[in-house]
């Protein structure tokens, strides 16, 4: 029951610009059961974050700094497990690390207790995303693209999956197979961004949460796609000898 969003934009907006839609975003989709929100920090060439295990509308409140921040790509989570129990900050999202950015799930990845056993050690909580997250990095690591790499996750472990993901070097991508909360993708405040429909097969998204819209289509079951472009030029590669 979680909901996901990402947006991506030319120039660097605060974060606030987007916050308004995230709280409606959470309010209406039933979440509250933890929250994340990432962020690109060009200056540093990573990705950086905040999580909670409770309500965004109350605890983002406690990072002053959040509202002010200023990027180009965002990805927010916003949390309604499948599992109660899980509802603690190793199973909140997004994941994040410094070598592969940060990445988010909603739905449910059916065969992700049977991958489990795979990640032995890699594991910090007892939610199905984290095996979908420790199953990405493995494919960044051999060299697949992030998209790819995205439907590599949603067809290996199976079931419905709306996955997002952020580079560190800008690029942000998105996989979308979950029919029971479709993601749209449309233009807001001049930025390209993409989210879930607050599990309704209807035009509430629009109509209740960000109603002045534009270019609004609805993604392709099974669609893996770039949002954002990298921004980042590579690091120099140094030649030795």
């Amino acid at each position: 029951m979680c909901e996901l969003l990402v947006a991506a934009f030319e120039e660097p907006r605060p974060f606030h610009q987007l916050a308004a839609t995230v709280l409606r975003l959470e309010q209406l989709g039933v979440a509250g059961f933890g929250w994340g929100v990432t962020w690109l920090d060009e200056d540093a060439g990573e990705v950086r974050g905040v999580r909670g295990v409770h309500r965004f509308a109350d605890e983002s409140r406690e990072w002053p700094g959040l509202a002010t921040r200023s990027s180009r790509r965002f990805m927010v989570h916003l949390r309604r497990p499948s599992r109660l129990s899980t509802v603690q900050l190793a199973d909140t999202q997004p994941f994040l690390d410094g070598a592969h950015g940060a990445w988010c799930h909603n739905g449910f990845l059916e065969r992700a207790e049977e991958a489990r056993p795979a990640f032995d050690g890699r594991l910090h909580g007892h939610a199905d995303s984290e095996v979908g997250w420790q199953f990405f990095c493995d494919q960044l690591d051999a060299g697949t693209e992030p998209h790819e790499a995205l439907r590599a996750v949603g067809e290996a472990l199976g079931g419905r999956a709306n996955l997002a993901h952020l580079a560190a070097d800008g690029e942000l991508s998105v996989y979308a197979a979950n029919d029971t909360n479709r993601m749209w993708r449309y233009t807001l405040d001049g930025g390209a961004v993409v989210s879930t429909a607050l599990h309704s097969d209807d035009a509430s998204l629009f109509d209740l949460v960000v109603p002045e819209a534009s270019d609004r289509e609805r993604l392709e079951l099974g669609a893996a796609l770039r949002i954002g472009e990298p921004s980042l030029a590579p690091a120099p590669a140094w030649a030795v000898g």
